[in-house]
């Protein structure tokens, strides 16, 4: 079995980049990742193997793990990250089920979601302007010895 490398996910505009990096237990399926973006720190923080970028390269939505030991039953969440602001807000938690960005269309994020032990499933459509309980995200400490 070859190594496992990084995931690189480009923004439109290619000034910015999200990088995955596969975490413990994601050997075989690569669901659980830790997420490098900018400067900012997500921490011990499991992330999905798969996000995406809004067209006007502000946005990255992401799945967060919450709860990563019941396969049978995760406990996760929609991330949609303002990159230009350094906040972050939940679009959507499933708790006993699955939620995933599909892609942006003009200033919404539209995901699927499937909740309630696999029961109930919908594509979801949600406007950025609509979303409450914005939260700023830690950065790392800057190294000013650093050029460029």
């Amino acid at each position: 079995m070859s190594p496992l490398t990084d995931k690189k996910i480009s923004s439109p505009d290619h000034r910015l980049e999200a990088r995955l990096a596969p975490a413990a237990g994601s050997v075989w399926d690569l669901s659980h990742s830790s997420l490098a973006l900018r400067d900012l720190s997500f921490e011990a923080r499991i992330f999905g193997w798969n996000g995406v970028w809004s067209s006007c390269s502000r946005y990255f939505a992401i799945t967060e793990w919450l709860r990563i030991d019941s396969a049978h039953c995760p406990d996760m969440q929609l991330v949609v990250i303002d990159v230009q602001n350094g906040s972050e807000c939940v679009v959507e938690h499933v708790s006993c089920g699955f939620v995933e960005p599909m892609y942006f269309h003009d200033d919404a994020v539209k995901y699927n979601k499937i909740a309630k032990g696999m029961k109930e499933r919908a594509v979801i459509l949600r406007r950025i302007g609509e979303l409450a309980g914005w939260r700023p995200v830690p950065s790392h400490p800057t190294d000013r010895g650093a050029k460029g």
